[in-house]
């Protein structure tokens, strides 16, 4: 019997730089996991573009897609490329867990939640019965899959290392079709403690797990040997959940010898773990940078995002311990609560300006499938299930007049107004931080990918007006393909 062919997609945007700066690791967990558990009965191509052409050369038994809500309505195309050429087509990732009833008739089957297992189970099935049958799907847990005109949802899922609270039983993942950059990216960890309004993750991961210090730093040599990486940014919700772990790293580190190698790692973390003690460790394992969504300088306005556990004080507290311990200290803030007010985003703009930050990100609020916040903005009409997925993928200092807002107190045109503000002190902050920050190593590339992306916006604003910015991928390289 011939090996299955599987051909893996993440519909991302091949020209926004955003979407392409590390590797897509979520389905390298999949390629390491088919790998390992059907060995050679299983051919598996991972893309990110060139899907129609892709489908024509590999002529794959299964097609699976992997998507964010932003993307829904490229993976719907990738879908229908797939059902065109008589492929069962897969969905899997944050947005189909989240709505299961955007699972289309192009789409066979939707995995909700960690897709390794399901995707094993899903191979095997189409090995012994030569396609997806619904009376073998409804067998399988964590699915969406279409049976007489309807959709059926399977038992769920336990997630991955539940019980234990451990992810070692999965393969570390493969990055054999990714382009791996010397600084490059790894997850050691699921979940996050804490329940923002705004995010999405919580949603999709609800429980914390981790990968064992041990197999973190046989990841870390791996990249360091296979592909010469020498510098790791830690792409966990909160790295520094469990600080017995980061001290059991910290000696693995430090045993191995990566921080006098010239080996550099960064991190995203809560404020509410930056102590001196946190802070003296990352800075022995040459942690260069932390980053915090510290997300308002008001006090009312951080709660009411992320709960009473969060203060002003605790954050300007981290940042000052980084910067002390000569660890960048990077933050992210959000504008556009429902009742923030002009004057409270401006208290925002006063924390930025007097605290020593080095990189700020700047997000205006955006509905999210899942959320607290998206439940309210659909309350209000603001969105649906089934709404155009393109609106959630506009950038606001690209196309403020359309983007979804939130806010009851302030007008587009005020939003817009302290949102420039806020990035022209961004600018400045960079500005301040470029000389001496460990990011010079990207610029290069970041540069080249920007001149990529802006070519695209301006050939994509030529020929489509006004449409969200995926209305610009070409549709020759989406047209029809060959049963």
């Amino acid at each position: 019997m011939e090996p299955t062919r599987v051909l893996l997609v993440n519909a991302v945007n091949p020209y926004v730089e955003a979407q392409n700066r590390y590797p897509a690791l979520g389905l390298g967990y999949l390629v390491a996991m088919l790998k390992r558990e059907l060995g050679k009965a299983v051919e598996v191509r991972l893309v990110e573009d060139e899907v129609a052409e892709t489908i024509r050369s590999f002529r794959p038994h299964l097609l699976g897609i992997s998507s964010v809500s932003q993307n829904y309505n490229l993976a719907k195309r990738y879908a229908e490329l797939g059902r065109a050429a008589g492929i069962p087509v897969i969905i899997g990732g944050y947005h189909i867990t989240e709505l299961p009833n955007n699972l289309t008739p192009a789409m066979t089957v939707g995995v909700l939640g960690e897709g390794e297992h399901a995707i094993c189970e899903l191979v095997e099935l189409h090995r012994e019965h030569g396609s997806l049958p619904p009376s073998k799907l409804a067998g399988v847990e964590g699915l969406v899959y279409w049976d007489g005109g309807e959709r059926v949802l399977t038992t769920p899922r336990e997630v991955v290392g539940k019980k234990d609270k451990s992810l070692d039983e999965l393969p570390m993942a493969d990055r054999s079709m990714m382009r791996v950059r010397p600084h490059s990216n790894m997850l050691t960890s699921r979940g996050c403690p804490y329940n923002c309004t705004f995010c999405a993750s919580t949603r999709f991961w609800p429980n914390i797990r981790y990968f064992s210090p041990e197999a973190m730093i046989e990841e870390i040599k791996h990249l360091r040997d296979t592909y010469g990486v020498r510098y790791i940014t830690f792409h966990d919700d909160l790295f520094i959940a469990n600080t017995k772990r980061l001290a059991g790293l910290h000696e693995l580190v430090l045993r191995e010898g990566l921080p006098k190698q010239g080996f550099r790692f960064s991190c995203a973390s809560s404020a509410t773990r930056i102590s001196d003690d946190t802070a003296r460790m990352l800075k022995e394992m040459n942690f260069v940078s932390v980053s915090m969504g510290l997300e308002s300088g008001n006090q009312e306005v951080l709660t009411r995002l992320k709960g009473p556990a969060f203060k002003v004080e605790i954050n300007s507290n981290a940042i000052h311990t980084l910067h002390r311990y000569g660890i960048h200290p990077h933050a992210s803030f959000i504008i556009g609560e429902p009742q923030e007010t002009v004057d409270q985003m401006m208290e925002t703009y006063d924390f930025i300006r007097r605290s020593p930050v080095s990189l700020v990100n700047l997000y205006v609020l955006t509905p999210l499938p899942g959320t607290p916040v998206w439940h309210a903005a659909k309350a209000k009409g603001l969105v649906s299930d089934d709404m155009d997925w393109d609106l959630l993928n506009i950038s606001f200092e690209l196309d403020w007049r359309r983007v979804i807002l939130v806010s009851e107190t302030v007008t587009r045109a005020e939003l817009h107004r302290v949102y420039q503000k806020l990035r022209r002190l961004r600018l400045v902050k960079y500005a301040k931080a470029l000389a001496t920050h460990p990011f010079q190593m990207d610029l290069p590339e970041y540069g080249r990918a920007k001149l990529v992306e802006w070519g695209y916006r301006l050939r994509s604003a030529i020929t489509h007006g006004g449409a969200p910015i995926n209305a610009g991928l070409a549709r020759s390289r989406q047209s029809t393909v060959d049963s």
